[in-house]
């Protein structure tokens, strides 16, 4: 059975509780007095400044990982539209940010991307941190709908959807994902 910190029931450790919904600008926000109460310097977690280029990343993500007819608005949610070969799993024993580690290198500095809302339209917001530190900070989290992980040669991208499913497409992330799912199938029988 999944383990999911916080969601919609106590935690037994501390209480806390996963809400249902919550304005972005509070999970952000939340991240952010997260890196201080973990202690984090912007070399281990940071999110981008406006004055960085956030909408050329995101630009590059969709041209590398998506497909979109023209003419048509960008999609909600980036994984119904993977153009690579793409792998999902939602049968991992425990919460699907548990594994990240176990696909990303924990040396590689990564974007990280917060779906969410900005005055009414659809926003990814960008930070940049290892995943090791990301994995303390959504352990924390009293609530996340969609996150999206990328390696920053655009090699791999990584999500993590409303569904709790994850859903990885790029380079041999496929790959490593199926191998981690049949590891976790032989541990569990």
């Amino acid at each position: 059975m999944k383990t999911y910190p916080f969601m919609n029931s106590p935690n037994a450790q501390t209480g806390k509780q996963r809400l249902e919904a919550k304005e972005w600008s509070e999970v952000r926000a939340e991240l952010m007095q997260l890196k201080t109460k973990l202690n984090l310097s912007d070399d281990e977690f940071r999110m981008l400044s406006p004055y960085e280029d956030y909408q050329g990343i995101e630009e590059k993500i969709y041209q590398t990982f998506c497909t979109i007819d023209n003419g048509k608005k960008r999609p909600v949610w980036l994984w119904h539209c993977f153009k690579q070969e793409k792998y999902f799993t939602d049968f991992l024993p425990d919460a699907p940010e548990c594994y990240l580690h176990k696909l990303i290198d924990p040396n590689e500095s990564i974007w990280m991307g917060v779906f969410g809302m900005a005055k009414q339209q659809d926003k990814i917001w960008f930070y940049e941190g290892k995943i090791l530190t990301i994995q303390k900070l959504l352990a924390e989290l009293y609530f996340f709908d969609e996150f999206y992980f990328v390696s920053k040669k655009y090699q791999w991208l990584i999500c993590i959807n409303h569904h709790d499913t994850l859903i990885v497409t790029g380079g041999d992330m496929p790959q490593k994902l199926k191998a981690l799912e049949q590891e976790m199938m032989n541990h569990s029988t």
